[in-house]
């Protein structure tokens, strides 16, 4: 379990107080509601402590030996890297408290650059934090990407085996893993996987998985609680794709450029309670050659149930709600918070090759 989730006490509202000082950019700034609700969550969903978030001093004064050990300071910093994301104004002001708070806990600055770059839009090293974890998601090591990518244009990347053991999985009583899983794919209007020419069905079946697993859907809100759940529950370090995804997703930096950009999407008790949700999860599927063949005929919740995944906290709760959301298809998607951004020469081509054929035509 993340070192996080195991503090409480005293230790809790020091870290709470120095996630404040950020918030407020050491005083400087007024706590905004949007940081109010994040502290508030943080402390629910992390701390598991009772504050008045008004009463914390909010300083870094004494951060080196109120928050001692090195994991917990990286993790503090991990949340504390959020919240210069939250507004755009005064991104780069709170960036320097974090600078501040991350000198104070004796690390480089490295992580403070990373963040003032993705203030301007630069964002290579955050998405390089990335990698690893999206390499799992589509169950590919790197090597393996260049000849997908290939396959795909050259319109030879079906695989029939696994289109019938989709398409069976269609047949499967309601409620089965593999039931849902196929209802993920009909709501999204997503090609099963195994299509010709289905390049991100064919490449993240992991990670549509972890969609229905999670209970999460395609959502801006949907995507960026699958980070926070799958940095909760990975051994891996993820914290810099959850500030990536909340800056794309609130005020519209692009981090990853295979997802739209909206504005004011983050639900800070949601997205928190996802990380939560995946910390306590006892068992990590995303991990190269894990089986999920096993666990399809079963019952969704007994699955959930047997990997230590909490029920409360999903957005998707039931058949009646849609894997797409109440924003409809991706790709179809119409509203004044999100941001028309100009697609590079990989992102046209790769326009429409995810949706079914009876729509693309």
């Amino acid at each position: 379990m993340k070192r996080i989730l195991q503090v409480s006490g005293d230790e809790a509202q020091a870290a709470l107080s120095l996630l404040k000082c950020v918030a407020t950019a050491d005083g400087q700034l007024q706590l905004h509601e949007i940081h109010r609700a994040t502290l508030q969550a943080f402390a629910d969903h992390l701390f598991h402590v009772e504050v008045d978030i008004d009463g914390l001093p909010g300083t870094l004064d004494g951060a080196a030996d109120a928050v001692a050990d090195e994991t917990l300071r990286r993790e503090v910093l991990n949340m504390a890297g959020i919240l210069p994301f939250l507004e755009d104004e005064d991104k780069e002001t709170r960036v320097a408290t974090f600078e501040q708070l991350n000198s104070a806990f004796g690390f480089n600055r490295k992580f403070a650059r990373e963040l003032y770059k993705l203030c301007h839009g630069s964002v290579t090293e955050i998405s390089i934090c990335q990698l690893r974890p999206a390499l799992m998601e589509s169950g590919k090591k790197i090597h393996q990407l260049p000849g997908a990518i290939l396959k795909n244009l050259l319109h030879v990347d079906g695989d029939k085996k696994m289109l019938a053991r989709y398409q069976g999985y269609c047949d499967l009583p309601e409620g089965t893993f593999g039931k849902v899983l196929s209802e993920y794919y009909r709501d999204n209007h997503f090609p099963l996987p195994g299509t010709k020419g289905a390049f991100f069905s064919n490449n993240l079946t992991i990670h549509d998985m972890h969609h229905v697993l999670g209970g999460y859907p395609t959502t801006p809100l949907g995507e960026t609680c699958v980070v926070a759940f799958a940095d909760g529950m990975m051994d891996l370090d993820l914290g810099k794709a959850v500030i990536g995804a909340v800056a794309q997703f609130q005020i519209g930096i692009q981090f990853d450029k295979g997802l739209e950009v909206w504005l004011h999407q983050f639900n800070p008790d949601v997205v928190i309670r996802a990380f939560e949700r995946g910390a306590r999860a006892t068992t990590n599927f995303e991990v190269f050659g894990f089986d999920f063949e096993p666990y399809m005929q079963q019952p969704l919740a007994d699955v959930r149930a047997q990997m230590g995944i909490e029920e409360e906290g999903a957005i998707i709760k039931g058949p009646g709600d849609r894997w797409c959301g109440e924003m409809g298809v991706v790709g179809q998607r119409s509203s004044p918070d999100m941001i028309d951004m100009k697609m590079s020469w990989f992102q046209k081509l790769l326009a429409g090759k995810n949706v079914e054929e009876d729509l693309a035509s």
